[in-house]
Protein backbone atom coordinates (compact mmCIF):
# COMPACT_ATOMS: atom_id res chain seq x y z
CA UNK A 1 0.00 0.00 0.00
CA UNK A 2 1.10 3.48 -0.75
CA UNK A 3 3.05 5.22 1.92
CA UNK A 4 0.24 7.79 2.89
CA UNK A 5 -2.49 6.18 1.65
CA UNK A 6 -5.33 3.88 3.15
CA UNK A 7 -6.72 2.72 0.04
CA UNK A 8 -5.38 -0.29 -2.05
CA UNK A 9 -5.35 -0.37 -5.53
CA UNK A 10 -8.58 -2.33 -5.92
CA UNK A 11 -10.10 0.45 -4.52
CA UNK A 12 -8.91 2.99 -6.30
CA UNK A 13 -9.34 1.07 -9.74
CA UNK A 14 -13.29 0.62 -8.48
CA UNK A 15 -13.56 4.80 -7.99
CA UNK A 16 -11.51 4.82 -11.08
CA UNK A 17 -13.74 2.50 -13.04
CA UNK A 18 -17.23 3.83 -11.03
CA UNK A 19 -16.46 7.50 -12.00
CA UNK A 20 -15.05 8.01 -15.04
CA UNK A 21 -16.53 4.94 -16.77
CA UNK A 22 -20.40 5.48 -15.54
CA UNK A 23 -20.36 9.35 -14.77
CA UNK A 24 -20.64 9.11 -10.86
CA UNK A 25 -19.76 12.06 -9.17
CA UNK A 26 -18.01 12.52 -5.86
CA UNK A 27 -20.64 13.11 -3.74
CA UNK A 28 -22.63 10.31 -5.35
CA UNK A 29 -19.34 7.98 -5.24
CA UNK A 30 -18.54 8.44 -1.43
CA UNK A 31 -22.25 8.07 -0.71
CA UNK A 32 -21.90 4.96 -2.82
CA UNK A 33 -19.21 3.52 -0.97
CA UNK A 34 -19.97 3.77 2.26
CA UNK A 35 -23.64 2.27 1.17
CA UNK A 36 -22.14 -0.54 -0.12
CA UNK A 37 -19.28 -1.61 1.07
CA UNK A 38 -19.03 0.63 4.35
CA UNK A 39 -16.28 2.23 3.17
CA UNK A 40 -16.20 6.12 4.58
CA UNK A 41 -14.41 8.07 2.12
CA UNK A 42 -14.56 11.65 1.41
CA UNK A 43 -14.67 13.62 -1.83
CA UNK A 44 -10.95 15.74 -1.28
CA UNK A 45 -9.90 11.37 -0.36
CA UNK A 46 -11.06 10.13 -3.88
CA UNK A 47 -9.64 13.20 -5.69
CA UNK A 48 -6.50 12.32 -4.65
CA UNK A 49 -6.69 8.27 -5.19
CA UNK A 50 -7.46 9.41 -8.62
CA UNK A 51 -4.47 11.89 -9.40
CA UNK A 52 -2.26 9.06 -7.72
CA UNK A 53 -3.83 6.56 -10.20
CA UNK A 54 -3.56 9.17 -13.42
CA UNK A 55 0.88 8.44 -12.79
CA UNK A 56 0.36 5.04 -13.71
CA UNK A 57 -2.46 5.32 -16.61
CA UNK A 58 0.57 7.68 -17.83
CA UNK A 59 2.58 5.04 -19.07
CA UNK A 60 -0.27 3.14 -20.69
CA UNK A 61 -1.07 6.27 -22.52
CA UNK A 62 2.72 7.11 -23.88
CA UNK A 63 2.35 3.10 -25.60
CA UNK A 64 -0.79 4.42 -26.89
CA UNK A 65 0.41 7.64 -28.18
CA UNK A 66 3.74 6.02 -29.50
CA UNK A 67 1.53 3.90 -31.90
CA UNK A 68 -0.45 6.43 -33.08
CA UNK A 69 2.82 7.91 -34.26
CA UNK A 70 3.58 5.09 -36.85
CA UNK A 71 -0.63 5.55 -38.19
CA UNK A 72 -1.27 6.26 -42.07
CA UNK A 73 -4.97 7.99 -41.53
CA UNK A 74 -5.74 9.91 -38.72
CA UNK A 75 -9.51 10.62 -38.39
CA UNK A 76 -9.47 13.69 -35.72
CA UNK A 77 -12.01 15.69 -33.42
CA UNK A 78 -12.32 17.78 -30.66
CA UNK A 79 -15.09 19.48 -27.66
CA UNK A 80 -15.40 21.30 -25.05
CA UNK A 81 -14.60 20.31 -21.65
CA UNK A 82 -14.89 22.26 -18.71
CA UNK A 83 -12.04 22.49 -16.53
CA UNK A 84 -11.41 22.54 -12.74
CA UNK A 85 -8.78 23.62 -11.02
CA UNK A 86 -7.47 24.65 -7.56
CA UNK A 87 -5.66 28.14 -8.51
CA UNK A 88 -7.92 28.96 -11.67
CA UNK A 89 -10.83 28.24 -10.58
CA UNK A 90 -13.85 26.73 -13.43
CA UNK A 91 -12.33 27.69 -17.05
CA UNK A 92 -12.67 26.77 -20.82
CA UNK A 93 -10.22 23.82 -22.22
CA UNK A 94 -10.69 21.33 -24.75
CA UNK A 95 -10.46 17.65 -25.38
CA UNK A 96 -8.68 16.28 -28.33
CA UNK A 97 -9.15 13.04 -29.72
CA UNK A 98 -7.10 11.42 -32.16
CA UNK A 99 -8.17 7.84 -33.99
CA UNK A 100 -6.46 5.38 -36.02
CA UNK A 101 -6.82 1.63 -36.81
CA UNK A 102 -4.81 0.63 -33.51
CA UNK A 103 -4.88 3.72 -30.94
CA UNK A 104 -7.47 6.05 -30.12
CA UNK A 105 -5.89 9.03 -27.66
CA UNK A 106 -7.66 11.50 -26.08
CA UNK A 107 -5.62 14.36 -24.48
CA UNK A 108 -7.19 17.75 -23.12
CA UNK A 109 -5.35 20.77 -23.39
CA UNK A 110 -6.35 24.79 -22.79
CA UNK A 111 -5.62 25.17 -26.54
CA UNK A 112 -8.09 24.82 -29.47
CA UNK A 113 -4.85 25.39 -32.01
CA UNK A 114 -2.89 22.94 -34.24
CA UNK A 115 0.08 23.14 -31.55
CA UNK A 116 -1.87 20.34 -29.81
CA UNK A 117 -1.71 18.13 -33.13
CA UNK A 118 1.57 19.01 -33.27
CA UNK A 119 2.69 17.76 -29.83
CA UNK A 120 0.66 14.67 -30.00
CA UNK A 121 2.46 14.10 -33.23
CA UNK A 122 6.26 15.15 -32.60
CA UNK A 123 6.71 15.41 -36.35
CA UNK A 124 4.55 12.31 -37.68
CA UNK A 125 2.98 13.53 -41.05
CA UNK A 126 0.40 10.49 -41.96
CA UNK A 127 -0.77 10.09 -45.61
CA UNK A 128 -4.46 11.37 -44.53
CA UNK A 129 -6.18 13.39 -42.38
CA UNK A 130 -10.07 13.21 -41.66
CA UNK A 131 -11.43 16.15 -39.51
CA UNK A 132 -13.80 18.70 -40.00
CA UNK A 133 -13.33 22.21 -41.86
CA UNK A 134 -11.62 23.67 -38.65
CA UNK A 135 -8.52 26.11 -39.83
CA UNK A 136 -6.16 24.24 -37.72
CA UNK A 137 -7.09 20.91 -38.20
CA UNK A 138 -5.33 21.41 -41.30
CA UNK A 139 -2.16 20.53 -43.17
CA UNK A 140 -1.50 17.91 -41.01
CA UNK A 141 -0.77 15.43 -43.46
CA UNK A 142 -0.28 13.98 -47.03
CA UNK A 143 -3.73 14.69 -48.25
CA UNK A 144 -6.76 15.56 -46.28
CA UNK A 145 -10.52 14.20 -46.47
CA UNK A 146 -12.94 17.18 -45.04
CA UNK A 147 -15.63 15.94 -43.24
CA UNK A 148 -18.74 15.53 -45.60
CA UNK A 149 -21.37 15.20 -42.37
CA UNK A 150 -20.51 18.77 -41.72
CA UNK A 151 -20.39 20.05 -45.08
CA UNK A 152 -23.18 18.49 -46.03
CA UNK A 153 -25.01 20.76 -42.52
CA UNK A 154 -23.67 24.16 -44.22
CA UNK A 155 -25.28 22.83 -47.60
CA UNK A 156 -28.24 22.37 -45.80
CA UNK A 157 -28.25 26.16 -43.79
CA UNK A 158 -27.87 27.51 -47.75
CA UNK A 159 -30.60 25.06 -48.97
CA UNK A 160 -32.58 26.45 -45.76
CA UNK A 161 -31.39 30.41 -46.41
CA UNK A 162 -33.43 30.11 -49.86
CA UNK A 163 -30.23 28.97 -52.22
CA UNK A 164 -32.47 27.47 -55.18
CA UNK A 165 -29.68 25.69 -57.71
CA UNK A 166 -26.38 25.04 -56.52
CA UNK A 167 -26.86 24.33 -52.76
CA UNK A 168 -29.30 21.18 -53.75
CA UNK A 169 -27.05 20.14 -56.37
CA UNK A 170 -24.28 19.85 -54.60
CA UNK A 171 -26.18 17.94 -51.76
CA UNK A 172 -27.03 15.76 -54.29
CA UNK A 173 -23.70 15.12 -55.54
CA UNK A 174 -22.31 14.76 -51.64
CA UNK A 175 -24.88 12.34 -51.34
CA UNK A 176 -24.59 10.04 -54.46
CA UNK A 177 -20.27 10.26 -53.63
CA UNK A 178 -21.05 8.54 -50.09
CA UNK A 179 -23.19 6.09 -51.78
CA UNK A 180 -20.44 5.07 -53.92
CA UNK A 181 -18.15 5.14 -50.77
CA UNK A 182 -20.27 2.49 -49.61
CA UNK A 183 -19.52 0.12 -52.30
CA UNK A 184 -15.71 0.66 -52.16
CA UNK A 185 -15.03 -2.90 -51.26
CA UNK A 186 -16.66 -4.40 -53.88
CA UNK A 187 -15.01 -1.83 -57.39
CA UNK A 188 -12.31 -1.96 -58.78
CA UNK A 189 -9.65 0.40 -58.61
CA UNK A 190 -10.21 1.44 -62.25
CA UNK A 191 -13.97 2.17 -61.31
CA UNK A 192 -13.18 4.16 -58.42
CA UNK A 193 -11.17 6.53 -60.32
CA UNK A 194 -14.04 6.82 -62.61
CA UNK A 195 -15.89 7.47 -59.98
CA UNK A 196 -13.68 10.06 -58.59
CA UNK A 197 -13.17 11.70 -62.55
CA UNK A 198 -17.22 11.85 -63.17
CA UNK A 199 -17.43 13.59 -59.49
CA UNK A 200 -14.84 16.39 -60.54
CA UNK A 201 -16.76 16.79 -63.65
CA UNK A 202 -20.16 17.30 -62.19
CA UNK A 203 -18.82 19.42 -58.95
CA UNK A 204 -16.96 21.54 -62.22
CA UNK A 205 -20.52 21.98 -63.75
CA UNK A 206 -21.92 23.08 -60.45
CA UNK A 207 -19.13 25.71 -59.79
CA UNK A 208 -20.20 27.08 -62.99
CA UNK A 209 -24.17 27.95 -61.51
CA UNK A 210 -24.70 31.45 -60.20
CA UNK A 211 -25.44 31.33 -57.15
CA UNK A 212 -28.66 33.27 -55.85
CA UNK A 213 -28.59 34.08 -52.73
CA UNK A 214 -25.75 35.27 -50.09
CA UNK A 215 -25.61 31.97 -48.20
CA UNK A 216 -25.28 30.54 -51.84
CA UNK A 217 -22.19 32.91 -52.53
CA UNK A 218 -20.43 32.12 -49.29
CA UNK A 219 -21.44 28.29 -50.04
CA UNK A 220 -20.05 28.32 -53.43
CA UNK A 221 -16.64 30.19 -52.13
CA UNK A 222 -15.98 27.57 -49.81
CA UNK A 223 -16.44 25.05 -51.80
CA UNK A 224 -13.82 26.06 -54.50
CA UNK A 225 -11.54 26.56 -51.56
CA UNK A 226 -12.10 22.98 -50.07
CA UNK A 227 -12.68 20.61 -53.40
CA UNK A 228 -9.83 18.97 -53.13
CA UNK A 229 -10.15 17.22 -49.87
CA UNK A 230 -14.13 16.30 -50.39
CA UNK A 231 -13.07 13.32 -52.57
CA UNK A 232 -10.15 11.80 -51.43
CA UNK A 233 -11.78 9.09 -50.12
CA UNK A 234 -13.04 8.11 -53.55
CA UNK A 235 -10.19 6.55 -54.14
CA UNK A 236 -8.46 5.52 -50.79
CA UNK A 237 -10.51 2.80 -49.40
CA UNK A 238 -8.68 3.69 -45.83
CA UNK A 239 -9.82 6.61 -45.86
CA UNK A 240 -13.91 7.49 -44.40
CA UNK A 241 -15.92 9.96 -45.88
CA UNK A 242 -16.57 11.42 -42.49
CA UNK A 243 -14.74 11.93 -39.16
CA UNK A 244 -17.94 10.08 -37.39
CA UNK A 245 -15.35 7.71 -35.89
CA UNK A 246 -13.81 10.75 -33.71
CA UNK A 247 -17.47 12.03 -32.49
CA UNK A 248 -18.23 8.55 -31.45
CA UNK A 249 -14.76 8.37 -29.69
CA UNK A 250 -16.09 11.67 -27.76
CA UNK A 251 -19.43 10.67 -26.87
CA UNK A 252 -18.29 8.84 -23.62
CA UNK A 253 -16.29 12.33 -22.42
CA UNK A 254 -19.61 14.54 -23.96
CA UNK A 255 -22.27 12.19 -21.77
CA UNK A 256 -19.49 12.06 -18.60
CA UNK A 257 -19.52 16.20 -18.89
CA UNK A 258 -23.04 16.68 -18.39
CA UNK A 259 -23.37 14.70 -15.99
CA UNK A 260 -20.53 16.03 -13.83
CA UNK A 261 -20.41 19.45 -15.02
CA UNK A 262 -16.49 19.47 -15.70
CA UNK A 263 -13.15 17.84 -15.17
CA UNK A 264 -10.81 17.97 -12.54
CA UNK A 265 -7.98 18.77 -13.89
CA UNK A 266 -6.22 19.91 -16.84
CA UNK A 267 -3.07 18.99 -18.79
CA UNK A 268 -2.90 15.87 -18.58
CA UNK A 269 -3.52 13.24 -21.28
CA UNK A 270 -5.84 10.46 -20.65
CA UNK A 271 -5.82 7.90 -23.55
CA UNK A 272 -7.39 4.55 -24.50
CA UNK A 273 -7.00 2.15 -26.80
Amino acid sequence: MPAGSPFGPLVVTMLAYLHHHHAVGYDRLSGLMADLFGLFISEGAIANALRRSSRVLKRAGAAIVGRLRSATVIDCDETGARLTTDTLGTRMGWEWVLVSDTAVPHCIRTSRGRDVVTDVLEGHRPCCWISDCWGDQQEHAETQQDCLAHVLRGVQCAVDAGEPCFAPSLHCLLCWVIAVGRRRKTLKVSTLAQYRATADRRLDRLLAMPAVTAAGVELQRQTKRRRVQFFTFMTDRDVPPTNNAADWALCPSVIFRKVTNGFCSFGAPTSMS
